[in-house]
């Protein structure tokens, strides 16, 4: 049978031998014993088994409890005699094995006639009251030795227990307050990071909107309250940069956007402030619009200065991932001046005047005035006067007719938007179709033009029959252009019509498809495939390739009213006109002349082969009614020329 390991380890300490062999015998009278309760019945408990070391002096009980300690393997129990010449006492002993272990437990071994009240007192004096110390007197008996071990034994491990769980409860608590202390400072930081991020753009860390509101607000209050006190706001936008991020990615854009804003705020006022101690801010109020706030300026002239001094700054070149780029800015400039109540409209004041200053083309300044905002009023209402016309069905169409000049019958017509609004009568399409791009309204209002004019198509050819076989053009905005379903919708138009897609025909400016000329030529090619005629209209205005004009998938170029008009008194213009037939059939594509009003004209644009026209000369746009009248019944009927001439 194996041998256990000890359950307690006991030492005793004490000059005569005999009180060691009598000890041991008392507690392993067969090398172990038993706790007293199961001396009265209780079974279950299992034997006790001790290692007894032995000591005959003071110091060399200390050796042993010393190192005892030092290997893990504390004595539970000491015995120490209180008599142990000639060295230490008992007390001395004990206050030196206490030092070491404090929670050794200690029974003092006494003879009768030490054992007074006076030897107690001098014990307590010595060593203090102690719940570790207990006094045994001699001679021992053996169930008080026995029933004394066990419970100091029992106690010492509990003890020994109670401090392993208070130690790692002590553990615990230490390591959840370095994680409380972890938690808060991260709650902290996160504190300060959501301020920061509420109040300072993430990308340039410069303030944001709401913080730049803030301070304008602020000001504005003082401006209020102190007649002399002046502030100013530009309103900052990129020109171009849509174009810059498109190309160069968005890592560039970023790039950019931060530079911007540092070279914004380098370009804030030192000194020449009217009032000590104010602070000029730049703000980032989204995409590529910045703000300025000029705190306590002299005049006007003070923000003029600052506005030009940053046209300067971001002139000059970018140096984004490598590649130089050039921009410029559109800034618009507001003061207190007209003693503004909210900062929303003095930021909405600002920014009229930057878009008028982007209207003249960018890379300037403009100063807000009264006009403009009665301007951007007007032009509110007409965007919902806009928005209401497309809700309200109060679009229609009208036809012009587009004539053949070698046989003078009628090809098809170009379908021309018109506006009848209840309160302003007759819009003219230049008061609302700039405003209709710009705001994109001209993507319903086109799609409606689109899907309408395949209807009339359709209504025609019920009215005339099989042999209608005309065809309708219809204009395309750029915005309609580039949208990423243009295909499909003019596919759908086609197919709730029931018409083919050689009665539509589809007109482009120049610009449009110089673009993005390989996305260009895709789009055509996809409309072809449907069927669809293309044409090139107020061609000679624009920018167009040669090169890539070869390659689109279109089929006719319209000469812009403008070289007709003065072709007749400007040779320049008439060789402009005979150069683009000649291109045009070259390139195996038909001709078709705009704003023909004179016989003249006429007579020129046949003596250049040209093969079409369209304009006043022929006639004038008409409503769906008035061509079906036009051309009657007879579809062979042969427009003979009877307009005015000059």
């Amino acid at each position: 049978m194996d041998r256990r390991e000890p359950d307690f380890r006991l030492l005793i300490v004490d000059d005569n031998k005999e009180i060691h062999t009598e000890l041991t015998q008392f507690l392993r009278p067969n090398g172990q014993t038993k706790p007293v309760n199961s001396e009265i019945g209780d079974s279950a408990t299992r034997d006790v088994v001790f290692e007894i070391d032995s000591a005959f002096q003071g110091h060399e009980g200390l050796a042993l409890v010393t190192k005892a300690v030092a290997a893990g393997r504390p004595y539970a129990l000491a015995f120490v005699d209180i008599r142990m010449p000639p060295g230490w006492d008992g007390i001395e002993t004990i206050s030196h094995l206490w030092r070491q272990d404090p929670d050794l437990q200690i029974v003092v071994c006494t003879g009768h006639s030490d054992y007074n009240w006076g030897n107690w007192r001098h014990i307590t004096q010595r060593l203090g009251f102690s719940h570790n110390l207990v006094v045994l007197k001699k001679p021992f008996d053996p169930i008080e030795v026995t029933q004394l071990v066990h419970t100091l034994t029992a106690k010492w491990e509990s003890a020994r227990k109670a401090k392993v769980h208070m130690d790692e409860l002590n553990r615990l608590v230490e390591e959840r307050t370095v994680q409380l202390r972890s938690m808060v400072k991260e709650l902290q930081e996160a504190k300060e990071l959501a301020e920061s991020s509420a109040l300072r753009d993430p990308l340039t860390k410069v303030p944001n909107r709401m913080l730049f509101q803030n301070r304008l607000a602020l000001a504005l209050q003082q401006a209020e309250r102190h007649e002399k006190y002046l502030c100013a706001l530009l309103y900052v936008d990129l020109d171009e940069f849509k174009s810059i991020n498109d190309n160069l990615g968005h890592l560039a854009g970023d790039e950019m956007l931060i530079e911007v804003a540092a070279r914004l705020e380098s370009g804030l006022r030192d000194g020449g402030r009217r009032y000590p101690g104010s602070r000029d801010v730049v703000a980032r109020l989204g995409g590529d619009e910045f703000a300025i706030f000029l705190d306590g300026i002299r005049d006007t002239s003070d923000a003029l200065r600052v506005a030009q001094r940053v046209s300067k700054l971001l002139a000059a070149p970018f140096n984004l991932l490598g590649t130089e780029v050039r921009t410029s800015a559109s800034i618009g400039v507001t003061t207190s001046k007209s003693r503004y109540t909210s900062s929303e409209d003095m930021l909405r004041d600002a920014d009229i005047a930057m878009y008028r200053a982007k209207a003249a083309g960018g890379a300037g300044c403009v100063l807000f005035d009264e006009s403009m905002h009665r301007y951007a009023v007007e032009r509110l209402n007409r965007e919902s006067e806009l928005r209401n016309a497309i809700e309200g069905r109060e679009f229609f169409l009208c036809y012009q007719p587009i004539v053949s000049l070698a046989s003078g019958q009628i090809e098809g017509f170009e379908a021309l938007l018109r506006w009848k609004s209840p309160a302003l009568g007759v819009v003219n399409p230049k008061d609302f179709l700039p405003l209709s791009e710009e705001t994109g309204l001209i993507i319903p209002i086109g799609n409606w033009v689109l899907q309408e004019a395949c209807q009339q198509v359709r209504r025609w050819y019920d009215h005339f029959g099989r042999d209608f076989n005309l065809r309708v053009s219809v204009n395309l905005s750029a915005r309609q252009f580039l949208q990423p379903d243009l295909v499909s919708t003019v596919e759908h138009a086609l197919r709730d019509a029931g018409i083919k897609g050689h009665n539509l025909r589809l007109e482009l400016t120049e610009n449009v498809t110089m673009e993005d000329p390989k996305r260009t030529a895709a789009i055509l090619a996809e409309l072809h495939q449907l069927g669809v005629r293309l044409s090139i209209d107020n061609f000679g205005t624009g920018s167009s390739s040669l090169n890539y004009l070869h390659h689109f998938a279109v089929d006719t170029l319209k000469i812009d009213l403008y070289f007709v008009d003065k072709m007749g008194h400007e040779e320049r213009n008439l060789n402009i006109v005979r150069t683009i037939v000649s291109l045009a059939h070259n390139l195996r594509m038909k001709v078709v002349a705009e704003g023909v009003e004179t016989t003249d004209q006429v007579n020129l644009l046949m003596g250049m082969s040209c093969d079409s026209v369209q304009g006043y000369y022929f006639s004038h746009p008409m409503i769906a009614e008035e061509i079906e009248a036009l051309l009657g019944t007879n579809l062979g009927f042969c427009l003979l020329p009877g307009g005015r001439e000059d």
